[in-house]
């Protein structure tokens, strides 16, 4: 086996590890079902991926936060705004239907949800192979898809003509809200994955 497969077999099970913790502890978080899946990691052309996105024209409310430490990431939380409000009145254990606009409950629930995500994933790093890893407060973004992925790859852009991404299935299964949730590797995170690869 060559390093770039031990590279991807360590990023599939990092990734797999890190986003069913994630749905454990969403769960939880709303006392309801949710389901976040794997949906594929790939490497990318960021011409290709930019405009595939941007061809999405839909409003989306998003969390976005760096992961910072000894492998840096950058994790992306992205709803439409209609079903941002069902999560915030899942959230506030209020009666479905309440939250009818976006507004301060509605901003704090997704900033909520961004960091519960993305401190489970750093979890994983930290408890299952002892990766420094910590989550920076979570940013709230609401625009079009296009733009606010866009400004995701931004970073890795600016590196590299293809950008590693990690996307994920995202269902909260008793009201059939679906969302989008990416992990994208930045800088050193690459050769924090051989790392892992070797020691496997």
């Amino acid at each position: 086996m060559d390093n770039k497969q031990k590279v991807d077999r360590a990023l599939q099970l990092i990734s797999k590890l890190s986003i069913d913790k994630a749905s454990q502890v969403f769960s939880k978080m709303i006392k309801g079902g949710a389901s976040i899946e794997m949906d594929k990691a790939y490497l990318a052309d960021i011409t290709d991926v930019t405009q595939q996105i941007n061809e999405n024209s839909d409003e989306v409310i998003g969390a976005f936060v760096r992961l910072v430490g000894d492998a840096p990431f950058k994790f992306l939380f992205f709803v439409a705004p209609e079903d941002s409000f069902i999560l915030t009145d899942m959230i506030l254990r209020r009666e479905i239907g309440t939250t009818k606009e976006f507004n301060a409950y509605t901003e704090s629930a997704v900033q909520e949800i961004g960091n519960i995500l993305a401190s489970a994933i750093t979890n994983v790093f930290s408890a299952d192979f002892q990766i420094m890893l910590y989550p920076s407060p979570p940013t709230v973004v609401r625009d079009f898809a296009g733009t606010v992925f866009a400004e995701y790859i931004l970073e890795a852009a600016a590196e590299r003509d293809e950008v590693l991404i990690i996307q994920s299935k995202f269902l909260v299964v008793k009201n059939n809200i679906r969302c989008h949730m990416y992990i994208l590797p930045v800088h050193d995170a690459d050769k924090t994955l051989s790392q892992i690869a070797s020691s496997m």
